[in-house]
């Protein structure tokens, strides 16, 4: 599938009296009108997305000669030129787009900081697009995240190619993006994915290997950036009602006495115009009973996001995103006989947090070689768990900012600079209140040394300074080489290096869990790592697309939870480790794009040279499949998932955890069905999901049974 975009750094300006052009969109083969399409104005921060009778306005366009981009997901990318908009009267334009059946055209804005094509990438990167989003019905960007190629998730721990382990509710190697904006708490340096409303997303890009060239810490394992939906240019209502249920327990003793546990929820969207601003409110509610005693959930969302043009060259964006959510904890069951059911002391425990956050980007074209970007936020995490009787309390508080430049100074150079700065502060019971921040200078440049060979040389240079922890920095280079022999064959290269400061929680915990207890290491040092990554992505005529790699990441003081004697645990330094490991990932359209097939295998050899042993809950072997059958009005797709049981975990497990040897391969298949029709005037969409079809039982810890057989059902209106 292509999906279209255009650079922001081409095109000319316009100036002068403001006019309209308003169009239509459709397929060419079957003339449906087509909802959803990208429309931007090149040259300028104009855009709008189309309706569903495939219709876009832009309103308050100079007069002069102008070019169009629309780009859609399952169609090949289009530009239509020299629209001349003249007097201030409307112009109209009629354009067809023509399928695609492989992805060969995405743009991404991960790997270089700015739009690009995928071709242009020297990175290996997976993009998970809303319509896919849509049709599985997920209902977090957690659970989405657990069907990217190469991409595994321990509970709520996401490791990219074997980059993380597990470590419950503290740091992470891999840096989570919302619209560029890095979003992660303060204390525990968790990835919160539940704090975005699912809804609003408008596709997830996954960059794979070390990131801190660009992102600093945090991103020497990788990068989940998600980026949210435009604010429609003409009034539009959107309603989302889904509802399931778990199907019952394998045997008889599972069953608690639960009856039937159900899950449901709403959400409410409506986006429009009022002059050269645009606004969109979003309201979101899930409630889930949970397949296991004590893992019930209840999650409230509100998002509002505004943009104001002040010109076609200067916009303003700022969102507001608030979660309130209590739910239950289960840390483990109770045995294997019991296993939807935790130990008497877990019994009652609960988890209510609160986050928030309020960004603001501000965008100036000075010229169609020269992009200002400016970047702010401010995150808020609040948490209170009661756990074994004990009431935990955090609040924290982050506040970023960033300015980036991007210059075409030459034909063949795009050079990215930019500056950062944080400051956090936590006040908590389980870390104590402690403060600090950080700073980073980094630049890019992309140079095309011919038409086959393009070259990326970059480097960062972070400082961080947390309380009693000793100031760190690190001069973060990368080089990345893209030679492109024919048009259909793309080969890479590419190094960098990577380092991650402690999180306060990693530092500073001090807390009883059941009988473990954790205890502070005010003495951890910084993680640091090298990557190497070659890859080859080739098309294999018009309906087959091949992607390899082989990568290797060397890592040094690698921080680990580890059991320093009996059940006192801490968080220390493993001296060395390094990652191997392929992927191979296939996409291939059969039959005009009507049957579309996607296959990832990623193999991983994750070793702990100071022991000369594996690291821990890392799976070797992970294969995802998907397939997706649409005609017409009518769609269904299959997904499978394997992973490889995982060999090693903390001995003291087997101590504390009843039955924590009884682990097993994951096998994963869930179906889905659904159609678009249109209902009272409007149109309807509808899908039939049924989760892990085949009721197969496995854990992802230890003791953490996953869900069992679901059944949802999925219906959206478009007002």
């Amino acid at each position: 599938m292509q999906n279209l975009a255009v650079l922001l750094l081409i095109s000319v300006f316009a100036s002068g009296h403001a006019g309209q052009i308003k169009g239509r969109v459709v397929s060419k083969p079957t003339g449906e009108a087509l909802a959803g399409v990208t429309v931007l104005l090149q040259g300028t921060l104009r855009g709008a997305v189309t309706d569903v009778d495939g219709t876009f306005l832009l309103t308050s366009v100079a007069d002069g000669e102008h070019a169009l981009s629309f780009s859609h997901v399952g169609y090949q990318r289009e530009t239509v030129k020299n629209i001349k908009v003249s007097g201030g009267m409307p112009v109209e334009v009629f354009i067809e787009l023509v399928p695609a059946l492989i992805q060969t055209e995405a743009v991404v804005v991960t790997a270089s900081r700015r739009e690009q094509s995928l071709e242009e990438v020297p990175s290996s990167i997976s993009v998970m697009e809303a319509l896919s989003i849509a049709r599985h019905d997920f209902p977090s960007v957690e659970d989405a995240m657990r069907y990217v190629p190469g991409v595994n998730l321990v509970e709520s721990q996401v490791s990219i190619r074997g980059s993380s382990g597990y470590s419950r509710g503290a740091g992470s190697r891999v840096l989570m993006l919302v619209d560029g904006t890095p979003l992660l708490p303060g204390d525990t340096g968790e990835l919160n994915f539940e704090t975005l409303p699912i809804g609003q997303v408008d596709r997830i890009e996954v960059l794979k290997g070390a990131g801190s060239a660009l992102y600093g810490s945090n991103a020497l394992g990788g990068v989940i950036n998600v980026i949210t939906k435009p604010i429609p240019e003409n009034p539009e209502t959107r309603i989302r009602l889904y509802g399931g249920i778990y199907g019952a327990p394998s045997y008889p003793e599972w069953d608690w006495g639960g009856g039937a546990r159900l899950f449901d929820g709403e959400a409410f969207t409506h986006g429009r115009r009022f002059g050269d601003t645009r606004l969109l409110l979003h309201g979101s509610r899930r409630s889930d009973d949970g397949f296991r005693q004590n893992d019930h959930r209840r999650r409230y969302n509100g998002y509002l996001r505004m943009r104001h043009d002040f010109s076609s060259h200067d916009a303003l964006t700022g969102t507001f995103n608030i979660l309130h959510q209590s739910r239950g904890s289960f840390l483990s069951w109770k045995d294997l006989g019991h296993a939807l059911v935790p130990p008497d002391v877990q019994q009652g425990d609960r988890v209510q947090s609160d986050r928030f956050f309020l960004s603001g980007q501000y965008q100036h074209v000075a010229s169609p070689e020269l992009l200002y970007v400016f970047r702010g936020m401010w995150f808020r995490n609040r948490f209170q768990d009661d756990i074994d009787t004990v009431t935990h309390r955090s609040l924290s508080d982050v506040f970023r900012g960033e300015g980036q430049l991007t210059w075409s100074f030459h034909p063949a150079h795009i050079l990215t600079l930019g500056v950062e700065g944080s400051l956090q502060d936590v006040e908590a019971d389980l870390f104590g209140n402690h403060s600090g921040g950080g700073g980073a200078v980094y630049a890019q440049d992309e140079v095309k040394a011919s038409d086959e060979v393009r070259l990326t040389l970059g480097a960062r240079f972070d400082i961080q300074d947390v309380d009693s922890l000793d100031t760190d920095s690190q001069l973060s280079p990368k080089l990345a080489v893209l030679y492109t022999p024919a048009a259909t064959t793309r080969l890479r290269a590419s190094f960098g290096r990577g380092f991650r400061s402690p999180t306060v929680a990693e530092a500073f915990v001090r807390t009883t869990l059941s009988l473990l207890t954790i205890v502070p290491n005010p003495g951890l040092q910084s993680e640091r790592s090298h990557s190497y990554e070659i890859g080859l992505n080739q098309a294999l005529g018009e309906s087959m697309l091949l992607d390899m790699a082989i990568f290797q990441s060397d890592f040094s003081n690698l921080i680990e939870p580890t059991f320093i004697t009996g059940s006192i645990a801490q968080f220390t330094n493993v001296t060395k480790a390094r990652i191997q490991g392929a992927e191979v990932n296939l996409k291939l359209g059969l039959f005009s794009k009507v049957l579309l097939f996607d296959v990832g295998y990623t193999y991983v050899y994750p070793r702990d040279l100071t022991n000369n042993d594996i690291l821990k809950y890392r799976p070797r072997h992970l294969l995802y499949m998907s397939a997706l059958l649409q005609r017409g009005p009518f769609m269904c797709g299959a997904d499978f998932r394997y992973l490889s049981k995982i060999e090693k975990i903390d001995e003291v497990f087997r101590i504390f955890v009843a039955d924590a040897d009884a682990r097993v391969s994951v096998f994963i298949a869930d179906v889905r069905a659904g159609m678009n029709v249109t209902a009272f005037g409007m149109p309807l969409s509808v899908t039939l999901n049924i989760g892990n079809i085949f009721q197969y039982n496995y854990v992802e810890l230890v003791g953490n049974l996953q869900p069992p057989r679901s059944y949802s059902v999925t219906a959206e209106a478009v007002l």
